[in-house]
């Protein structure tokens, strides 16, 4: 009891210190790329424990949902890296590994622990399934003080400190573009067993046909009505844009929690993200058309 306790202050003494120097790689570093997959867990973290505190202000069951949703995004994200460590490991790989230990190291203990999860899925294996491509030593020194927390509080981060710019990249993405035409017309009986086809394969939606009437076209008596309908079209552009790559401090807030409820919140120490922000540059490089939506 002596030891866990002892072990818990120094966590605490721990937060209150300054994290550790990783300076982070720049968008030229051949592991920018796994650095950006680690960080973009860290950030569910984060913004799980932030919709947390929106619910304890205010439990709404869209607010809860949102917890929710966020959760089960962050576990997956979680398994992944976990299972991607593993197989890196199993291949003769240590580049995730040792990114991620370094990125770990440089954490105070309460912001280490959003890279829990993915640590604990390759721990599982090592110990269950006797799998050996680490030993437990060689895990220790990659991950000190793995498992260990202060039970009883949440944390989240507070106001932005200072950002540090690492600078730029270009990242392509893929977006979809739905436009939606709304259309009247008067058609004949003929038109509208197409259109009635049209509505049924998904080609228009909405379809709407008013009462019968006969017009005379050209002198020749003629049955026509009048329809509206929906047509929607959809594109997708491949986009090259351009993201700022920025070091950013933030508070670390921590309180006593009880099922949905918080206590007053603290600042307790600092904490960061490597975030890459968009720009605001774009530019297209491809487009193509999709077929006609429902």
């Amino acid at each position: 009891m002596f030891k866990r306790s002892t072990i818990l202050v120094l966590a605490f003494v721990l937060v209150l210190s300054t994290a550790g120097a990783f300076d982070g790689y720049g968008p030229d570093h051949k592991n920018f790329k796994l650095q950006a997959q680690v960080f973009s867990v860290v950030h569910q973290f984060w913004t799980v424990n932030e919709l947390f505190y929106q619910v304890s202000l205010n439990h709404t069951p869209a607010l809860e949902e949102q917890y929710l949703q966020a959760s089960g995004l962050y576990e997956k994200q979680c398994l992944d890296m976990g299972k991607q460590l593993l197989n890196g490991l199993e291949s003769r790989s240590r580049e995730l590994l040792e990114v991620l230990s370094e990125i770990y190291k440089s954490f105070d203990p309460i912001s280490r622990m959003a890279l829990y999860p993915s640590i604990g899925y390759l721990r599982v294996a090592l110990l269950q399934e006797h799998r050996a491509p680490l030993t437990d030593q060689e895990f220790k020194e990659y991950f000190p003080g793995y498992g260990y927390g202060e039970p009883g509080f949440k944390y989240r981060k507070g106001r932005e400190l200072e950002r540090e710019p690492k600078g730029s990249t270009w990242q392509q993405e893929e977006q979809s573009i739905t436009t939606t035409w709304n259309v009247e017309l008067v058609v004949t009986l003929d038109i509208l067993n197409i259109l009635a086809g049209m509505a049924t394969s998904g080609a228009i939606k909405d379809l709407q046909v008013g009462p019968q009437q006969t017009m005379e076209v050209n002198g020749q008596p003629m049955i026509v009505v009048k329809v509206t309908f929906t047509r929607v079209k959809a594109i997708t552009t491949k986009t090259n844009r351009k993201f700022e790559v920025n070091k950013i401090w933030f508070e670390l807030l921590r309180a006593k929690v009880s099922g949905w409820s918080t206590g007053p919140w603290e600042t307790c120490g600092k904490t960061y993200e490597i975030i890459n922000e968009p720009t605001g540059e774009d530019v297209v490089i491809g487009i193509s058309a999709q077929k006609t939506t429902k």
